[in-house]
């Protein structure tokens, strides 16, 4: 076989490699978070919820997108909260419960 064949063979065959182990690693990481981010849920809802079994069951029964988009809202609400000046002690109160 020609050198040049084997060369090319060899470079697509190491970038598909590469390849694949990046997009391995980006879901487990993609896995993890939303995993991590589903406790998190569970935890404000014990604790702001009291632990009521059905908000639990529906985070249970929501997609990891779903998640992710949640968390997204947690967030951006949470940038908003930040610039509304409130009164001191209401104030707290609401950064604690969005901080979880």
């Amino acid at each position: 076989m020609d050198k040049k064949l084997l060369i090319g063979l060899g470079l697509s065959v190491v970038t598909g490699g590469v390849a694949v182990l990046g997009l391995f690693a980006f879901k487990t990481v993609r896995k993890f978070k939303v995993k991590r981010e589903r406790k998190q849920l569970k935890r404000l809802i014990k604790k702001h919820l009291n632990g009521n079994e059905k908000a639990l069951a529906i985070v249970d029964g929501l997609s990891n997108f779903e998640i992710r988009i949640l968390f997204k809202i947690v967030e951006k609400a949470t940038e908003k909260i930040s610039d509304i000046k409130l009164p001191a002690a209401l104030s707290d109160k609401i950064s604690s419960i969005a901080e979880g």
